[in-house]
């Protein structure tokens, strides 16, 4: 990836929060972003040097 993960993410949680606060909720959109939420957060980590979940790894 060659954007800014940081912002990316950012920019998805925005999207997610907006969602959840409607009233009307839709959840295959919602389950889309959460999935790209973590992708996104794995490759941050990865960045760091850091891959998975394991905070031990």
């Amino acid at each position: 990836m060659n954007t800014d993960l940081e912002s990316d993410y950012q920019r998805l949680r925005a999207q997610l929060q907006a969602l959840q606060a409607q009233a009307v909720k839709d959840y295959p959109r919602i389950d889309q972003l959460i999935d790209a939420l973590e992708r996104l957060q794995l490759a941050i980590k990865e960045r760091h040097g850091l891959k998975g979940n394991n905070p031990n790894e």
